[in-house]
């Protein structure tokens, strides 16, 4: 990992045009390299952001012009600023991408989110690894005694298909749990372990159809019940029997489905 040097050396020569157009514009500060760049963390797959510092009194009029001076630095196939109006996601001619992003006065220093994001619904951060767990553990028996039951019946399986990412977030918790990692930054590799990463890799594949779905979803509930079930006590937390026994009851009085193995 490293800066400028470890992505495609096509970067190299548009980060020095990006500056050089830059400089000759009086409401820009400073211009550097951002994101995994600027912070020393790239490899040969990352991209480039463009760190912009402007003149406060002038930012707003140059976000508004961002079209002139994207297309003095480079030609594009693609420019939007679908995020927010003060970051410009590129695409270049020769297939780089670029993100401009333009900061009035000083650019804030970057940290990583406080906290842990469990799943992809819950709009809240959790403090600590108990309370995550906790969480993610009652989540996920929430999710298979209602919408895992209702979209199967329903034949919603496209819609099915699209919770994959929540369940999966529950389960990297439980990962999180077991190791006492912090929340992994943008390499996951680095933050779980091998064994962990070989438990996702073992789960079955799955396609938007009732039987697939079934096979992982059922897959993923018994990684997460199985491997965070031991971890309740040494986190001095109660083992939601209740919830686990209604949700196994409703699986097999609706889908004809026996969890006794591991469920209950």
């Amino acid at each position: 990992m490293g800066g400028i040097e470890a992505v495609d050396p096509r970067y190299r020569p548009l980060l020095a045009r990006a500056r050089r157009v830059l400089a000759e514009d009086d409401r820009v500060r400073s211009v550097g390299a951002g994101g995994s760049v600027g912070a020393g963390t790239a490899d040969r797959w990352s991209d480039l952001d463009v760190a912009i510092v402007t003149d406060p009194q002038h930012h707003d009029e140059f976000v508004r012009e961002w079209p002139l001076w994207v297309g003095r630095i480079t030609p594009t196939v693609f420019a939007r600023t679908p995020i927010a109006p003060f970051i410009v996601n590129t695409v270049t001619e020769d297939g780089l991408t670029v993100d401009f992003v333009s900061w009035p006065g000083e650019a804030p220093v970057s940290r990583p989110p406080a906290g842990y994001a469990v799943g992809m619904i819950s709009r809240a951060r959790f403090g600590d690894i108990r309370d995550a767990l906790e969480y993610a553990v009652a989540e996920q028996l929430r999710g298979l005694a209602g919408p895992f039951i209702s979209l199967l019946r329903r034949g919603e399986h496209l819609k099915h298909l699209t919770g994959i990412p929540h369940v999966l977030g529950l389960l990297t918790t439980v990962f999180l749990a077991e190791t006492g990692q912090a929340p992994p930054a943008k390499l996951w590799n680095l933050t779980y372990t091998e064994e962990q990463l070989g438990a996702v890799a073992s789960l079955p594949s799955v396609r938007a159809t009732a039987d697939d779905l079934t096979a992982f979803g059922l897959a993923v509930a018994k990684l997460i019940v199985e491997r965070g079930r031991p971890l309740f006590q040494p986190h001095d937390l109660a083992w939601p029997a209740g919830l686990a026994r209604v949700t196994a009851g409703r699986l097999r009085d609706n889908l004809g489905i026996d969890t006794t193995d591991w469920l209950n």
